[in-house]
């Protein structure tokens, strides 16, 4: 088991795609948000926003990673009508008391992505350790490496605390 794990939702693939590089260059464990229901087509964009906009949680498939086994949690959305995806809001609400640590980020096609981070936080009820908002282009395009590995890099030292934080001291007792 990892000492991260990287929770998100993706609807069309970009989410999918940023935390599939991010798990790799922080060798995290990965977990994909399913919804019960599927958003494909028309119907699917149109209640995927509308969901977004009255902030309405989905019903997901329970995950298959616990988060209390893991030291720090990212969480990973798109940007939906200028808010988190109604997914990543059920997940949230169904497992923020096991969150010891959480970090967030967010892909998006217009802007907002700073709120949606925002509203993240606040609904784990707790101050994120790093955040990352990348443009879905990017994502697209693969220019976004910098930034991944940016964040990656700011994980790296979460993950490098939290290890040293369990640590035991010389008698065997946790610290």
């Amino acid at each position: 088991m990892s000492p991260c794990l990287i929770v998100y939702y993706s609807r069309t693939g970009v989410t999918a795609k940023a935390a599939t590089t991010l798990a790799r260059a922080c060798g995290a464990d990965l977990e994909q948000i399913q919804d019960v229901q599927p958003r494909g087509g028309a119907g699917g964009f149109l209640r995927s926003a509308w969901q977004a906009l009255r902030k309405s949680p989905a019903e997901i498939v329970p995950p298959l990673h616990h988060p209390a086994h893991y030291p720090f949690v990212v969480l990973g959305t798109p940007v939906w009508a200028g808010r988190m995806s109604a997914p990543m809001r059920s997940y949230i609400l169904q497992q923020r008391e096991h969150f010891r640590r959480v970090a967030v980020f967010c892909t998006m096609g217009g802007r907002n992505g700073q709120d949606v981070l925002t509203s993240m936080a606040e609904l784990c009820n707790q101050l994120p350790v790093a955040s990352m908002c990348l443009r879905q282009r990017d994502v697209l395009e693969d220019r976004c490496a910098q930034a991944l590995a940016d964040f990656a890099g700011e994980l790296a030292i979460v993950q490098h605390e939290a290890h040293a934080d369990a640590a035991p001291d010389p008698a065997g007792h946790p610290v």
